[in-house]
């Protein structure tokens, strides 16, 4: 197993970002985004769970499609 050290690896990938002309844009994200059009319905509630959970404790909440 290899061991890697998480800096080194995001050092790594951004400056891999920046040769091939990727930008970390919010439409770039949202474009990658799982619309979850093959999501089972238990999957969607768990996730409406967790929304809900995170809201009430006042936690930041990720965009998610459910």
């Amino acid at each position: 197993m290899k061991t890697i050290d998480l800096r080194v690896h995001l050092e790594w990938a951004a400056k891999r970002k920046a040769e091939l002309g990727l930008e970390d844009t919010p439409e770039r994200t949202e474009a990658m985004r799982n619309k979850g059009a093959n999501r089972t319905p238990e999957k969607r509630e768990l996730m409406r769970r967790v929304e809900e959970r995170a809201r009430k404790a006042g936690v930041l909440v990720l965009k998610s499609y459910y």
